[in-house]
This record gives structure tokens, sequence and C-alpha cells, in this order.
């Protein structure tokens, strides 16, 4: 939408952690955990990594579980679904401490997603693997996927979004 040149993407901070703390203890509202997204491969991925780290340390001392979205992305990275950086997504997360990662199931041309998705699995440690949604697509092709990616491949889940959310309340 921006005619101009673009930049690598990043995700600041919106707010800290003593901040979620704080709102936690005024509201009354059950809040069990917080995230932060992560682009590997983009020039400003020192300080996502370094504002992750500072985010997960901090919530693990208040009792609050962390979710880091990791996705390869940016100008240095020639394939957002590589299996093999997809996988060292999770290593970061697992790195960084993260209690799950979401990342995107991963494309491989002649090759299966399920079987990609093992290496990514191995790599996170004792971090759980969230797959993304991914673009929506029928009731059939979206269980059989998500019955890869934890029953194959030993994902924790799949955030279904548009593959629930988009679909008339039958199909839902």
């Amino acid at each position: 939408l921006v005619k101009t040149e673009q930049k690598d993407p990043y995700s600041g901070v919106l707010v800290d952690v003593d901040q979620v703390v704080d709102f936690k203890n005024t509201s009354g509202l059950e809040i069990v955990g917080v995230g932060a997204t992560i682009y590997l491969g983009s020039e400003f991925e020192h300080m996502m990594i370094r504002n992750a780290a500072q985010m997960v340390n901090k919530a693990h001392k208040h009792g609050l579980f962390t979710v880091l979205w990791v996705y390869p992305r940016g100008q240095a990275v020639p394939d957002e679904k590589d299996p093999h950086l997809i996988a060292g997504a999770t290593g970061v997360a697992a790195t960084l401490g993260s209690d799950f990662t979401k990342i995107n199931y991963p494309k491989k041309e002649g090759e299966e997603s399920k079987e990609l998705l093992k290496e990514a699995v191995k790599a996170a440690g004792n971090t759980k693997v969230i797959c993304a949604g991914g673009s929506s697509v029928d009731v059939k092709k979206f269980l059989q996927r998500l019955h890869d990616q934890i029953h194959v491949s030993g994902a924790a889940g799949n955030a279904t979004g548009r593959n629930i959310h988009q679909k008339s309340l039958g199909e839902a």
C-alpha cells in the first residue's frame, strides 16, 4: 500500500511485563502470559531478540508463561517457509527460554510439510511449537493438516484463526 521504499519488519514493545502485571493486579483479569514477535533476518532482529529475552526473563519471574512468534522475514530472507530457517526460529525461542513459539508451517518443493516440521519441533527442545493457521482451506484439508502437525510432526497445536473464524457456523 505504501509506494515508497520499504524497510525490514520490526515488532516493537507495546507494553512491558511490569505494566501487564500491574494491569493484572488492578483489573481482576486472569492474565496468564505475554508474548512478542521476532523477525529473524530483519535488520532489526538484534533489538527484537534483546526485547524478547528481557520479556521472557521478567515474565517467568512473575509466574507468567511466554509465547514468541518467530518468523524468518526481511530482505535477507529469500524463503520465509524454508524448513531450516523455521527450525532455527524454534531454536531461537528455545534458547531464549520461551514456553511456546508460533511459527509458519515449513514448505519445500517435493517434500511433505508434516515431515519437514519434525526438524523444527526437535530444534525447539522443551519449547512447545504452535503452527500458524495459514490460509483458509476446506474443512477436510484443514483437519488433516492439523492432525499431521500434532500427531505426525509433534507440534503442540495450531492457531486456527481464519480456518474457524472465517467459516460459516456449520463449517466452523
